[in-house]
């Protein structure tokens, strides 16, 4: 759950998309904490070219929250958030409470964009920069072609702080401009692959790779050079074409690699993109090669494999898939960053923030995911605060610029490791081997196989 709801989300939408081409609280006090005091970082402001930026006054700061409209994507989901406006309100109005960000208020710019319609982000880009004239946005902005967050940040020179990123669009953008809480793919990859050759996962084994078109330059980049260094033998790469929501010819293509793996004597299958880790070819897979050691590139695989518990398919094709990730299961809600959350979610509603094992149902049968909801809410906010906060009184685009480029270790974060800096704009740092386990009541969990590690340097 330390990506939250908004991550699953993501990870269904990658397929909608496809488809539619085709067709514990405490008693610390909820004051916002300084600028990286969990972190270690100077906290030093390092803004200082003279002048205020768009939607900064001496007294305020106007800022673009961007928000999924779960109404347009509800019927392709089971988890969703209610009320988001009033959540994020929680924590803007905890730090307006709190003296602002060197004393100005967050005046909050709310916009609900539907995921599956990029016309909508598009104009949400329009009406944040160019009508509202906001400072920055945060919060989920959702293109896969990249166009409308670079739209915000490359057409019209605003921050944004979002999630599903690509290191190819980081690039796009202007320097400091696009950042994100979480991770990329292409980032993630590599810290895959880097726990996996440090912990001797693939020692002695054959190894093959199961990857899209998309995803075959992370292949060839991140990939094969560690397996070479490892020095395991390798199988055939199976590179799957897909096209919309048919299948057909991937399907086809996969039977084929299937029978030259069973030739090769593969036991070891590394996944790579969202569409070859998929559950109609992991079961192909695993129907033909039971004991195949299944790597995947991301936790999304998580949601696959627990619909296949709750409908009781056994044994579970997702069972000992091993990725990269870092807290697991309850561990979130033991953390300072819970805490602090749950201190200001509780002091705003009087109850403590539903932990993430609480199931809690909506009158049409979906999930509130309060959880979910408050922890994006925080994350954002509180990672515009700090860097906002470090830039100082002169908050412009290029102080903002400068200070993201000479961050280092970023605090008030759901990891326990998190960082930016020049060149690095995905702050997730927090990561350990993990294997899915559908024993784990209820509906099966990650399991632990190595200790959460830095990977800043990854």
């Amino acid at each position: 759950m330390r990506r939250s709801a908004r991550m699953m989300v993501g990870a269904g939408l990658v397929a909608l998309a496809m488809a539619s081409a085709a067709c514990g609280s405490g008693a610390a006090k909820s004051a916002p904490p300084p600028p990286s005091s969990s972190s270690g970082g100077s906290g030093a402001q390092v803004g200082n070219v003279p002048g205020l930026g768009p939607g900064v006054t001496a007294t305020e700061i106007k800022l673009g929250v961007a928000l999924i409209d779960y109404k347009c994507v509800e019927s392709y989901i089971d988890s969703i958030y209610v009320n988001q406006e009033q959540m994020w309100g929680y924590f803007i109005n905890n730090i307006n409470q709190h003296g602002g960000i060197d004393g100005r208020r967050i005046v909050a710019d709310y916009k609900e964009i539907c995921p599956i319609q990029p016309a909508a982000a598009l104009a949400a880009c329009t009406s944040f920069t160019q009508d509202d004239h906001v400072f920055a946005v945060i919060g989920s902005m959702y293109d896969t072609s990249g166009d409308a967050q670079l739209c915000i940040t490359q057409q019209n020179k605003t921050p944004l702080i979002t999630d599903s990123l690509t290191q190819e669009i980081i690039d796009k953008a202007p320097p400091a401009l696009l950042l994100t809480p979480d991770i990329t793919a292409d980032r993630q990859l590599k810290v895959v692959m880097s726990l996996v050759k440090s912990h001797h996962i693939l020692d002695g084994k054959t190894v093959a790779v199961l990857t899209e078109t998309d995803a075959t330059a992370r292949v060839e980049s991140v990939v094969y050079p560690t397996l070479k260094s490892i020095g395991v033998k390798e199988g055939s790469e199976a590179v799957l074409t897909i096209t919309g929501a048919d299948t057909t010819v991937a399907q086809a293509q996969l039977s084929s690699f299937i029978e030259r793996w069973k030739t090769e004597h593969v036991n070891a299958l590394i996944l790579v993109g969202a569409a070859a880790s998929s559950k109609q070819f992991i079961n192909e897979v695993k129907g033909a090669i039971p004991d195949l050691q299944l790597i995947a590139d991301t936790t999304d695989v998580e949601s696959d494999a627990q619909d296949d518990v709750k409908a009781h398919i056994a044994p579970n094709p997702y069972d000992g898939i091993i990725t990269a990730e870092g807290r697991i299961g309850l561990e979130h809600s033991k953390t300072e960053h819970f805490r602090y959350c749950n201190n200001i979610y509780k002091q705003a509603t009087g109850n403590p923030i539903p932990l993430p094992n609480i199931v809690i149902k909506l009158p049409n049968g979906k999930q509130n995911d309060i959880y979910g909801n408050a922890e994006d809410a925080c994350s954002f906010v509180t990672m515009f605060q700090e860097i906002a906060a470090r830039v100082g009184k002169n908050l412009n685009v290029t102080n903002w610029t400068t200070t993201v480029n000479n961050f280092g270790p970023i605090g008030v974060m759901n990891t326990d490791y998190a960082s930016i800096h020049a060149g690095k704009y995905d702050a997730d740092d927090t990561y350990g081997l993990v294997e899915f386990d559908p024993s784990i009541k209820p509906i099966g969990d990650w399991r632990r196989l190595t200790p959460i590690e830095d990977v800043s340097g990854v």
